[in-house]
């Protein structure tokens, strides 16, 4: 299998979301070693809690799983030039 495209039709590659997470100010990076544990979760939060409860335990104080897979999803969604902060999403 190739790390770097996604396991199921509609979830973003790796590439993609390490895009979106530089782009949103999230400064981890998903290698492929990483990749390869992660694609196999059924949804991104999942993907996120996993990745937050083992290699960022701290960020789990401040962002929830659910939060930042909104957030990535959202940045995903818009044209590779737009931008998006997290003070965007707090509001409501």
């Amino acid at each position: 299998m190739d790390m770097r495209e996604p396991a199921r039709k509609g979830f973003a590659g790796r590439e993609a979301l390490n895009a979106a997470f530089w782009d949103l100010g999230l400064r981890f990076q998903w290698d492929a070693a990483t990749w390869g544990v992660l694609v196999q979760m059924e949804t991104l939060e999942a993907q996120l809690a996993y990745y937050l409860e083992h290699w960022q335990p701290h960020l789990l104080s401040v962002y929830p799983p659910a939060f930042l897979a909104n957030l990535v999803e959202t940045r995903l969604a818009l044209p590779g030039n737009s931008r998006l902060g997290m003070e965007a999403m707090t509001r409501a």
